[in-house]
């Protein structure tokens, strides 16, 4: 992928986040809406209560996270200092869904990258149809969705599924 179009997949991806953010839902009429926002807003709290940095694992495996898990070791969904990773060491997100051919195909590219990156960075899997908020949060529209994570750097997007020597060529350049 040349950087131009990366470019726009980021560009994109920061303008859907802002969008978000700006169009939260006023409806008070919908209780599971609320009910969500207030299991979140408590997973949130007793997150950051709980341990505000958490300890990472560095064995190099591919680590499959729920919504909950996502909002402890990445970051909140509704911060209002925008997007914060908690994480000290660079990742990814991929995010999947079981049913998709390039996740399928995808995934065993990013088990070799973790092994070989052992330590440097964490890989993190997040299956959207098992965490819609975080894929609405985040706009993914298409699956595989790669999120890159520096820490005290903004987060990159890229769609799609790249080969493994263009991931690794990402890999040395974004993150480390």
């Amino acid at each position: 992928m040349n950087k131009k179009t990366f470019l726009k997949f980021l560009t994109l991806f920061l303008s859907g986040i802002i969008l978000v953010s700006a169009c939260k839902s006023k409806d008070k009429e919908n209780n599971i809406v609320q009910d969500d926002e207030m299991v979140n807003e408590t997973i949130q709290k007793d997150a950051t209560k709980v341990n505000p940095r958490p300890a990472e694992d560095l064995s190099g495996k591919v680590q499959i996270l729920s919504e909950e898990e996502f909002i402890a070791k990445i970051t909140e969904i509704d911060n209002e200092k925008g997007f914060q990773y908690k994480g000290s060491t660079p990742a990814i997100v991929d995010f999947y869904a079981d049913w998709c051919r390039p996740c399928i195909a995808l995934g065993p590219v990013l088990e070799t990258l973790g092994e070989k990156y052992k330590g440097e960075i964490i890989v993190y899997k997040v299956n959207v149809d098992k965490a819609q908020r975080l894929a609405i949060q985040f706009g993914i529209q298409s699956v595989p969705s790669l999120l890159f994570l520096k820490p005290n750097e903004q987060p990159r997007m890229m769609v799609g599924a790249p080969s493994q020597d263009e991931l690794d060529k990402i890999i040395q350049e974004v993150l480390l």
